[in-house]
């Protein structure tokens, strides 16, 4: 990794915009990965680039660290900068940006620990399956110009009153055009990846499929139209991330909330989006509680164990933690459609 230094203007006279360019053009050159395609992540960039040098007009040094900015196949990549000062009021005689990209192998405080090295096995799957079962509604709209596997897949209200309860959980691998899929895949190809190396196989698939029913259930709930998607378990996916930095403040520091600031920023956003009509917002809300719940109760909690240089994360929850979240969430739904199935009857 190369230390050479970022030049830059003094803080008052440089654009966030100059500062913004100059780092997704080394983060470009040094992992080969192309950050200004990823609209969070740039967000998430510009904020910070903003914030620095309006820190940098009243004090010497500032720190930009962005956890999970992106991720390579050795795991996620935390993007860190130490933001020097230069000219008559710092004492130093060049302008200069010190930077550290952390990969995932260190925390904050520069001390290296090994991490979870689970492989994204079940995101690869599900993007898989979801693009094949997309070639399938429409090799048959083709054949048949009937979209057979959502007719029999979707959400419809009516249906599920009538006893097709896999519709709760089926409408999260149909989507209802090419740009919708691609939407959801990358969504889920960025979020998947991240959230799958730490939170293991096994529990992330218990995640996305909770999340998913329970955006389903809001949808069947709240809202008379039929709907389909994988949003709804993407949804529950950005809402673990978002708990998984929260429980893990003390691990990353005070700079955790920028993440979380853009989590929640990103979320409303896509809210504000399904304003429009044709996008199940209730569904989306759904998801959020879903992963919200069992991400909470259920998911990954690290704490940091021995002393350095031996120093290792230890996840404190077994995941027979998760099976229960997981059995208990399925039963409160199975209870709340039954509910709703007999009211309605």
């Amino acid at each position: 990794m190369t230390q050479d230094p970022l030049w830059v203007s003094s803080p008052g006279e440089m654009a966030p915009e100059e500062l913004v360019s100059r780092l997704l053009t080394e983060f470009r050159d040094q992992y080969k990965l192309d950050l200004a395609q990823d609209p969070a992540a740039v967000q998430r960039i510009q904020e910070a680039a903003g914030i620095a040098l309006k820190k940098l007009q009243h004090q010497n040094e500032v720190e930009i660290f962005l956890p999970y900015i992106s991720a390579n196949p050795t795991g996620p990549i935390h993007l860190q900068r130490i933001i020097r000062k230069t000219g008559p009021d710092s004492g130093d005689e060049e302008k200069q940006v010190e930077k550290i990209i952390q990969p995932e192998t260190e925390v904050p405080q520069k001390v290296q620990i090994p991490l979870p090295d689970n492989k994204p096995v079940v995101t690869t799957v599900l993007l898989v399956v979801m693009g094949l079962i997309y070639l399938l509604q429409l090799l048959t709209g083709t054949l048949f110009l009937r979209d057979l596997p959502a007719e029999w897949g979707m959400k419809i209200n009516q249906a599920i009153l009538e006893g097709e309860y896999w519709r709760l959980l089926t409408p999260m691998f149909l989507h209802g055009s090419i740009l919708h899929l691609g939407f959801n895949l990358y969504a889920l190809y960025i979020l998947g990846r991240r959230i799958e190396r730490f939170f293991g196989s096994f529990r992330f698939t218990l995640l996305f499929l909770i999340a998913g029913i329970t955006g389903n259930l809001f949808s069947f709930f709240f809202t008379p139209e039929w709907s389909l998607g994988s949003s709804t378990a993407i949804f529950g996916l950005l809402a673990a991330e978002g708990v998984f930095l929260y429980q893990h403040r003390e691990l990353f520091g005070n700079l955790s909330r920028i993440a979380l600031r853009q989590i929640i920023q990103v979320a409303v956003i896509n809210f504000l989006i399904g304003l429009s009509p044709g996008i199940d917002n209730w569904g989306h809300l759904g998801g959020l509680v879903g992963g919200v719940l069992f991400s909470w109760f259920a998911g990954p909690k690290f704490e940091m164990e021995g002393s350095p240089p031996l120093v290792q994360l230890v996840d404190q929850r077994p995941e027979r933690t998760s099976v229960l979240m997981f059995i208990f969430q399925l039963l409160l739904i199975i209870g709340l459609t039954a509910f709703v199935i007999l009211s309605r009857a």
